[in-house]
This record gives structure tokens, sequence and C-alpha cells, in this order.
């Protein structure tokens, strides 16, 4: 039998912003003029498993060709097309005739941030010819003067084309290249030299990889054969240990397949983990008996497909400590069993075994450990040799949230009490299932949210959730069937507890948690609040440290992202800025995360310099530690507005429960209301004063402060915080820009002082 196609969740649909036209851009004009357009759409591609972008003729509606020019029509034809058939934008055919070339680079840029990768940075650096963003926000366009030969090359990122192509076409120029399409000499050697270089470097890898499997070929011409699939299959049951029997040996295979991911692999190193199912696919191919079969291992149970083919009685059903006895190899079932308890963190006695003098026996002990040893020396602890890898083949992090949550890690929000942190992580939650921008991040698609509060009952985050959908705008049937909510109060999720002889870790909780996250799909978890999901000494960094592997290991077999909401440490509430290091108990926690994000109320002071009549419902959001955290008036802002719920008596004076919920806040625009007009007259404000013989201080504080004549000219109170901080910030930019200039001086009393004077009129900037 040959082992089919792995079946694969189809991702959703890219999402592209409604076609509405391109800029008016010179090289894009350029383009227009010719009858080289086509439409495009998204359309999934099975036999690549992807999703692909086929030209369409715009005249007919049907397939395209970038080859073909009886399928090209006019830029309003293609557009019309698009729009009439909502389409997702339009591409440009190259031909042989014409003196431009296409330059395709890939991966190369982060769709959330527009950062590039260094090798794209030098690229836009050269600012050579048109650039602009590929549909995905993952890659750049170039168009080019003259023609090239063709260069292609998938692991530098990079493809070159004189024609025989079609490119799609966004109009999202990159700025700082031009505007036009120019030729581009140091672009086109730096990109053939970046493809070369992949390329020598493909070649010397699969020289290495040849060395490599003539190097294994010999040492297993050394090593002792292992067990076949005929020999396996032909192995009497009482061989290959129990399949149905005692309560003991029913529970270990029982609580294996629930947690595959605690100990398949350290069996089959290259298992591949399947998405979506928990299981994992092991080929023959790794196990080095041929390519026909592949050893299946899931949560409902395992199947060695070679064993089914050749007449076994069971047809190739297996048990994990089947698979422990036939592949580590344990010498017996009983080795296999226990090896597997080793694994799961189980105690053999916890749970059935009774094995009389051979549990207590040092010498039954002693050969455990030098089984599990001799089996870790062969799967576990062995140096592999780094062998290149095309990095387009290395899959991608998978973000599930932002750059804040990532499936298969933990991630932490610290905050201290009522400052908002469990209505942020449900909106965000919300934001998951529904695919919607509610706090200015564009989820990757409609996901799978289990939302578990310990403290509150389940009525109270129920009640934040209809505030949510009123505030918003959702409608609650919509989160049917993707939002999952439990509370603390009705079931407890406590994954380890501190005991007499050290940590014991619930496994138990854990196989439920997992369980349930792979039944439902979920693909983002949220623990609020941390503490409550376990009973170890908080401030013990060693107890904590297996209390977030745990964790990490229900992350990694649930293939989700998990989120442990966390309060500072008792004592510190109210005392200032907190940092992520400011978390609860010992540090280990913030050392498991992938990410850490903390939140801190607005100060008084920062309110009055927004112009806000309190701070009170106002907080921001930082990444990682204080010192890498952006100013006040860059940091993501948010705001607690109430809602009411309504559901009040008839006639009640305030209509029901007022519940709050965090929507964007967003600083205030220093120059809103201020133009070119204001410029000028801050600048005569300035500049009549200095020929009067004034002189003006840069330093805030001081009573010649420069900000004195500025705010007269603008009509602003200088002793107001919120105009202070206004025409601060505005300083800081006219002067970036030369508006205004900083000169060295002497005060009345002879010391060094910064002045500021009227640097470059508005008038002469082109304002």
């Amino acid at each position: 039998m040959m082992a089919g196609h792995e079946h694969t969740v189809r991702p959703s649909k890219p999402w592209v912003p409604p076609f509405a036209g391109l800029p008016d851009l010179a090289a894009l004009r350029e383009l227009q003029s010719q009858p080289q357009w086509v439409a495009w759409d998204y359309v999934w591609k099975e036999d690549k498993q992807k999703w692909d972008k086929p030209p369409v003729d715009a005249k007919t509606g049907l397939a395209g060709k970038s080859n073909d020019p009886s399928t090209w029509a006019s830029y309003d034809r293609a557009a019309r097309h698009v729009e009439a058939k909502r389409l997702a934008g339009v591409g440009y055919a190259l031909t042989k005739e014409e003196e431009r070339s296409g330059i395709d680079l890939d991966k190369c840029r982060d769709p959330q941030t527009g950062k590039l990768h260094a090798w794209a940075q030098t690229v836009v650096d050269f600012a050579e010819t048109y650039t602009e963003v590929s549909p995905s926000g993952a890659g750049l366009r170039l168009f080019m003067r003259g023609k090239t030969e063709t260069v292609k090359n998938d692991a530098a990122h990079v493809e070159i084309y004189p024609d025989g192509r079609y490119l799609t076409i966004t109009g999202q120029h990159v700025p700082g290249t031009p505007e036009e399409i120019c030729e581009a000499p140091r672009t086109l050697a730096f990109l053939r030299e970046r493809a070369e270089q992949f390329r020598e470097a493909e070649r010397a890898a699969v020289e290495r990889v040849r060395e490599l499997e003539r190097k294994k070929a010999e040492r297993q011409a050394q090593e002792p054969p292992k067990r076949t699939t005929s020999e396996r299959a032909s192995a009497p049951a009482r061989e290959r240990g129990p399949h149905e029997g005692p309560d003991f040996w029913k529970t270990v295979n029982d609580r294996a397949l629930a947690n595959l991911g605690a100990w398949v692999q350290y069996v089959f190193p290259r298992a591949r983990y399947q998405s979506g199912t928990g299981a994992y696919r092991v080929s023959q191919r790794d196990l080095d008996e041929g390519y026909e079969e592949d050893l299946s291992l899931h949560p409902d149970g395992i199947r060695d497909f070679g064993c089914g083919d050749m007449g076994d009685d069971r047809g190739g059903a297996r048990t994990p400590i089947n698979i422990v006895r036939d592949y580590l190899p344990a010498d017996s079932a009983k080795a296999a069993a226990l090896w597997l308890c080793e694994r799961l963190g189980t105690r053999p006695e916890d749970i059935g075994w009774k094995g009389g003098e051979q549990a207590n026996s040092d010498g039954a002990r002693d050969a455990l450990t030098a089984q599990t040893a001799s089996a870790s020396e062969r799967k576990r602890i062995r140096a592999t040799p780094f062998v290149y890898r095309d990095p387009s083949l290395i899959p991608p992090r998978e973000w599930v949230y932002g750059r804040h949550l990532i499936r298969r890690f933990l991630s932490t929000t610290v905050a201290p009490g009522a400052v908002g942190k469990s209505s942020l992580v449900l909106v965000e939650a919300i934001a998951m299932v529904t695919g919607r921008a509610l706090l200015g991040v564009m989820p990757v698609r409609c996901m799978r949210v289990w939302y578990v509060n310990l403290e509150d009952p389940l009525e109270e985050t129920e009640r934040r959730v209809a505030a949510i959908c009123l505030h918003y705008g959702i409608d609650a049937r919509e989160l049917e069937g993707r939002l999952f909510l439990d509370s603390g109060r009705t079931a407890e999720i406590i994954i380890a507890t501190r005991q007499r002889d050290g940590v014991k870790i619930a496994e138990p909780v854990i196989e439920d948690v997992i369980a349930s996250m792979a039944e439902n799909e979920i693909d983002h978890l949220a623990i609020d609040p941390f503490v409550s999901s376990h009973r170890v000494t908080e401030n013990a960094n060693d107890e904590i440290d297996i209390v977030a592997k745990a964790w990490n290991r229900v992350a990694e077999a649930g293939n989700a992202s998990i989120e442990l909401v966390h309060h500072v440490r008792k004592g510190q509430a109210g005392q200032g800025e907190y940092t992520v290091d400011d978390g609860r108990g010992a540090g280990a926690l913030l050392a498991a995360a992938r990410s850490a994000r903390v939140l801190n109320l607005m100060s008084k002071d920062q309110a009055e310099k927004a112009g806000l009549p309190t701070n009170r419902g106002f907080f921001r959001v930082d990444n990682g530690k204080a010192n890498l955290a952006p100013p006040p008036d860059k940091s993501d802002w948010f705001q607690l507005v109430s809602v009411s719920l309504g559901n009040g008596p008839p006639n009640f004076y305030d209509c029901g429960d007022q519940v709050a919920v965090v929507k964007p806040w967003e600083w205030p625009d220093p120059f809103e209301g201020v133009g070119t007009d204001e410029l000028r007259d801050a600048q005569a404000e300035v500049a009549g004063c200095t020929a009067a013989g004034a002189r003006f201080r840069l330093n805030l504080q001081s009573p010649e402060w420069v900000g004195i004549p500025i705010a007269r000219a603008l009509k602003l109170n200088h002793e107001d915080k919120a105009h202070r901080s206004k025409i601060n910030r505005m300083l800081k930019v006219w002067i970036e820009t030369g508006m205004f200039a900083v000169v060295q001086g002497k005060d009345a009393k002879g010391n060094n002082r910064d002045f500021v004077e009227v640097g470059k009129h508005a008038s002469d900037a082109g304002e």
C-alpha cells in the first residue's frame, strides 16, 4: 500500500483590501499605457496545497495566460472587471518587445510592521527604481528599465523576469524609492550575487547530504539489525506486551495516547506533527525499512500499516507500550511501560503498578535506569549534524495575534489589579474569533479561542463578552462554536501542586486540557490568572519553572498559543511604572515565555499633558523590558469605557450592569489644528522678539523658554501642562526639520546654554 497524500487543513483565503484602482504614479502610468493587463484572484491549488494567483482574462472572465496576448486587456478594462467581480487585483504581463524587466522579492518583509529583512532593505536603500509592496505584504515588487536574463532561486527569495511572466500590481509604493521605472544596475548585480551564493550553498548541501548518507550506511552495516515489519507482525502477543489487561497497562496506554507529545519524538526524532489532529506520522524512510508504509500515532490509536498489510492479527493496531517495545527498544513490556511512565511524569504506583518485589527491588530500578539511559544514548542525547536546509522550506513562525501570541509557545501579560487586563485579553479573544481588527491588529483568520477565568464566576465573563459585543456592534451568535468560556469556580484547572517529595504535575488535568483543545480545535488558550493554575511556592524558581514548562507542553501538544495573565508582585501596586520583571513571584515564568508585555496606568502628569480631565480608565501596553519600551506617546494606548447591558428592571435608573470594555486610544496629535500658517506665526513671533534683543532658551523649565512666545503666537497657555506638552513636542519636530535651530551661547552669568533661533523660514521650505 502506498502512503497517500497527507490531509492538511486548508488555511483561510488571504485577505486583501477591496481593489479601488491604482494611485497616480509615473511608473504605473507608464505601465497603464500598454494593453498587457490581466485580473487575478486567489485560487486554492490542491496539488500545491496553497493559495495561488493565476491570471484572469478581463475580457472573458476565463483563465488568462502570462504568455498569451489574446488573454490580456487594457488597464481600464482589467480594473473594471476586478471591481465588478470583486476579485483581488490587477497584474501586468511582461513581453519580449518592451524594454522593461520585473523583479519579485519574496518573504522579505513583515506584513504587520513593514520591517524589511536586511538584504531587502539594502535593495530599498539603493533606491534605483520603482518599488512596491506585494499583495501579501511579505514581499517586494520592482520594475526596472532594460532587459536581463531570467534569475530564479527560491532559497534566496529572488526572481527576475524579462518576459513570459505576469506580476501583480498593488500600487503600494515603498517610500524612498523612485516613482518612475529606471535602470537599476546596482540592484541587479546585488540580487544576481545573492542568488548565486544560495545556489552554491545548495550544491554544497547536496554534497554534504550524500556524505552523511554514506557514513550512515557504514554505521548501519556495523549495528545489529532492528526487527523488521514482518518480524513485528509475526511476534507472539506475549512478546509484544499486553494489549488489554490489568488497569495499570491500560492506564499507561491511555495516558500515552492522550499525551503523544511527551514521548513520541524521543522514540522517533523525525516524527512529523500533524496540525489539527494532534497526531504524528513516521515514514518508513525514517525507520530505514523502505518507502511503502507509514506509522501513524494518533490520540485515537496507533497503526503500523506495514504489519497490517502482512496479516497481523490486529490489522496493524499498536499500543504505546508495543511501540516503545519495538522501536526503543525496551527488553520487556514492563520496561516499556515504566519508561512511558517516566516520560509522562507519572509514578507507576499511583496508577496500579503491583510489581511487588520488582517495584521495590534496587536491581529492577537499576535495570530500568540502565534501559532508559541506553534508550537516551540511542535517541535522546545524540548530536545531530547540521545539514543546510532551503530557508523557504523552514516553516515560518505561526503568529496567532500580532507579535505577541504565537502557536506552540507561552506568552504573558503582567499588570496590577483593576487596570483592564482581563477586558483587554477578552477583546483580543473576540477579535481572533471574529477575524476583526477591534484593537487595530488584524487577526490572521477567524480562530477558535478558549478563555478560562480561574477567579470570577462564569456569569461575570458572560457580562464582559456581552458588553464587548454591544460596544463593537458584534452579533453574539458569531461567537458560538468558536469562543469557549470556563470558570475556575466550577472547574478548577490546577496543573501542579507542591507535595512533600517535590512538585507533582497533575497529568490527568493536563491530559484533559490537551484533549479538550484537540477536540475543539483550539487556536488560543487564555488562563486568567496564572497564579490560580498551580499550588506551588510562588517565589521558588525551580518550582515555577516546572509549572511553566508544563504549560509549554500543553501549548506544544495542543498546537495552540497560550496566554498566562499575571499580577505584579504584592506590595508594588500603585508604586509607579512596572516592567515585565515585576511579575509576581519567581522570574522563571518570564524566562519560559516567548513574549511578555506589561500594562501601566496613565499617570496624572501624563493625563494633564494629554489634555485629559482624569487619568482613570487609560492605560498603555509595552512589550519587553522597560528600557526597550517606546516613549509614552509612542506606546499602544487603550481606554476603558463603560457599557450598559440593559439587564436591569424596567425604568431602573442605570439600565442594569455597567461593564468596562477596552477600546484603542490615540495620544493627541500635537499638530492637530497647526499648519503652515501657524508655523509662520510662531517663527515671526520668535524672530520679532529676537530682533528686539530677547534670547530664548531650549530648556522647558527656563523662564526664557522659547515655547512662551510660540504659545503667544498660537493663542495657547504656556502654563497649562497640556499646552506646554503640545508646544514642546511640536518644537522637537520643527527643530529636526530646520524650522528652528539650536545654537550655543552664554547666559547673563556666563554659563554655556542652548538657545533657540528661527531657522529656515516656512515659506522657504516649500510648505
